[in-house]
């Protein structure tokens, strides 16, 4: 082997021992990067959800001081935590001639309505506005497709000095259960609904015989929607102005660095026992 040929071998190897150098170092600063990248990553989602539970913390914060303190409908308060704090507002809920909307109901439960006004501890203002006797609510239901609900209607009400109820259960299709017919031409209340029901709580809007008979020098409490067959949200589309139905929390945090949460909590007023809605009636 010549000197010439012997420092070319030599050269070369030098040259693969530095070639394996450098990707050894690009593998290890890929490894380095791709670590350092998800460890910043990781640290960013801790920090986001730990600011994320300081704003929703302090939007529960604000609910519970509305809450406890049985704050009046209106008034705008502000509570801070450490490193957030929250605004939250109170309004009523109904009071004016909207529609009002129920959530989803399944069977055995049931909704309240109330036609009656509130006294400030709650309980029922029997000398106060009522809904008046001769105004039609228009009842709307069936908001699950393909399915056929029928609802229980009950008016409770107070006839002199006693307490009661009034109740007719309307069908979506004939089952033969001895059920009154609803209007099932489809499109009712802005045309969220298949199937209503139009009633006036001293007799019936369609003039019919299906009326509830109920004195007009009654007082009315309050209208019990209970779905049967199917669950159903329910609209109730009034004539008239609907009296207060409770009040509506909306409770927003933020923290100092900006992220905000939002709670809204409806509260309704105290409503008799599910128990009531399988007393006075049955299918047989």
């Amino acid at each position: 082997m010549t000197k010439k040929y012997a420092d070319f071998i030599k050269r070369f190897d030098e040259g693969q021992i530095v070639l394996i150098l450098v990707l050894i170092t690009v593998v290890g600063l890929t490894i380095g990067l791709s670590l350092i990248s998800r460890t910043i990553t990781d640290i960013r989602i801790s920090s986001q959800i730990e600011q994320s539970s300081r704003a929703f913390s302090a939007a529960e914060a604000g609910i519970e001081t509305a809450l406890r303190g049985n704050i009046a409908i209106g008034p705008t308060g502000t509570i801070n935590l450490e490193g957030a704090s929250a605004n939250y507002k109170v309004r009523q809920l109904g009071g004016n001639t909207d529609d009002y909307n129920t959530p989803l109901t399944e069977v055995g439960s049931s909704q309240t309505i109330w036609l009656v006004d509130h006294n400030t501890d709650n309980s029922i203002n029997e000398t106060g506005y009522s809904y008046p006797v001769n105004s039609i609510l228009e009842i709307c239901f069936g908001s699950v497709p393909g399915s056929d609900p029928a609802v229980l209607v009950s008016i409770f009400y107070k006839d002199g000095n006693e307490y009661k109820v009034a109740k007719k259960a309307y069908d979506s299709v004939s089952r033969s259960n001895g059920f009154m017919m609803a209007d099932v031409l489809g499109g009712y209340c802005e045309g969220k609904f298949p199937f209503r029901k139009l009633i006036i709580p001293s007799t019936d809007a369609d003039n019919t015989t299906d009326d509830f008979e109920i004195d007009p020098a009654s007082i009315f409490l309050f209208l019990r929607l209970q779905p049967i067959y199917s669950a159903t949200a329910f609209t109730v589309s009034p004539q008239s102005i609907l009296p207060v139905q409770g009040r509506i929390i909306d409770s927003i945090g933020q923290t100092e660095t900006g992220v905000v949460r939002k709670i809204q909590v409806v509260q309704g007023y105290p409503v008799l026992p599910a128990l009531l809605d399988f007393t006075f009636f049955s299918e047989n």
